[in-house]
């Protein structure tokens, strides 16, 4: 996962838990049922766990970092 794809993971979890558990608050405030609230909020959970925790590589690997390649010749110093 690449940088970018760490700042999309982030927002995709914010994004769907904030709206399911808004969407959930205001059906369950409809039928006056605090359960619905939760179970609304739990399926939100689940599918933002389900899409930012695995490493997609189609998703969050798009970004991908270029390292610096190795100096030949410069001092290594050895831990003793």
């Amino acid at each position: 996962m690449d940088y970018k794809g760490q700042q999309l993971a982030e927002w995709l979890y914010y994004i769907l838990t904030i709206s399911f558990g808004a969407v959930a608050w205001v059906v369950g405030f409809i039928h006056d049922d605090f359960g619905i609230t939760v179970k609304g909020w739990a399926i939100g959970l689940g599918l933002a766990l389900l899409l930012c925790i695995p490493d997609w590589p189609f998703l969050y690997s798009r970004h991908p970092v270029e390292w610096l390649d190795e100096i030949k010749g410069a001092p290594v110093k050895k831990k003793e």
